[in-house]
């Protein structure tokens, strides 16, 4: 399934919060590049949809613009996971300009995730036969067969609590994609791709779900830094803001006070601690430690006066910081 995550409630109790949908992002939000798509002229549009899926046929098409790539897209089978494959060899052999170029990445995310929606509800939705040869342990050769199949076309699949999960595997887009690609979207795949190991620090050991946290504020601060125009900065910015008001008012799962003693929970005054020693000139060190120091204020331990500091915050990074 592909799950999408919205902002949350900012609060301290943030009671609907999964700490998961921070850590499995999709790929790309078409919502933030809708009525700004350059115009398809009659004769690409009558061109893209004669086209059809033949091997060489599309590997002579280089489609001029987004509008173009969206027609042809428009023309594949959803239920063929092959046509994922097709679809990234028309996207890398395109000649549109640098705009048309990023937002075709949000159209092919559109058609992947598609794509993957039509293959979980048409082969996985309440399969108890596949269930079956993931949840045994003697005999995996059918799941291992599976993940092989649905890897080869970049489609990442897990297995947990009787249910199915696939999402992106954006490694593989990259490789497909990276000569390609505008600058901000190489960037925007780089970020991604290491933010699906935030779990995990450069010796590949567990941090803490604070820490973690902070890696994505961090990864995503630079990114609308450096690309302050990107045509998703939309979609970027929610996820940053998303990261943020959880580092400081915490999860269902992890939250932000101990609920008996009402003092702020030591794995999240040390990632605070860290913040402020490691990144000591960002614009959200800034927001940190005037909450860091806040809480100081409080003796660490919660009081309803606390409440009013998220609501205050410009989270939005400086883009020209002094």
């Amino acid at each position: 399934m592909v799950k999408n995550s919205g902002i949350p409630n900012r609060t301290w109790n943030s009671t609907g919060r999964n700490f998961l949908f921070l850590i499995t992002l999709p790929l790309l939000a078409a919502s933030c590049f809708s009525g700004k798509q350059d115009k398809l002229k009659t004769d690409d549009k009558s061109a893209a949809k004669s086209v059809t899926t033949d091997t060489f046929r599309l590997s002579q098409l280089t489609v001029p613009s987004n509008a173009a790539y969206s027609s042809v897209l428009d023309d594949f089978d959803r239920s063929d996971l092959q046509n994922i494959n097709r679809a990234l060899a028309v996207f890398a052999n395109n000649k549109a300009d640098s705009l048309s170029r990023d937002s075709m990445l949000i159209s092919f995310n559109e058609y992947m995730t598609a794509v993957m929606q039509e293959y979980y509800s048409g082969k996985l939705l309440g399969n108890r036969q596949l269930m079956d040869h993931f949840e045994s342990k003697e005999d995996p050769v059918e799941a291992q067969k599976l993940i092989a199949t649905l890897a080869a076309h970049g489609i990442l699949i897990t297995y947990r609590e009787g249910d199915f999960y696939l999402e992106p595997n954006l490694a593989f887009v990259f490789n497909h994609l990276e000569g390609a690609l505008t600058t901000g979207s190489r960037n925007y795949l780089q970020t991604k791709i290491s933010l699906s190991k935030v779990l995990l620090d450069d010796n590949n050991l567990p941090v803490s779900p604070a820490d973690s946290i902070a890696r994505q504020i961090i990864a995503w601060e630079d990114f609308m830094v450096n690309n302050p125009e990107y045509v998703s900065k939309d979609e970027i910015q929610a996820q940053y803001i998303d990261a943020f008001t959880t580092y400081l008012s915490g999860t269902e799962q992890f939250p932000l006070f101990d609920p008996n003693t009402k003092m702020l929970q030591h794995v999240y005054q040390n990632s605070y601690l860290q913040y402020l020693e490691k990144y000591p000139n960002r614009e959200s060190t800034k927001i940190v430690k005037k909450f860091y120091d806040l809480l100081a204020s409080k003796g660490f331990k919660y009081e309803e006066s606390l409440d009013s500091f998220l609501p205050e915050v410009n989270f939005i990074p400086n883009q020209n910081p002094k």
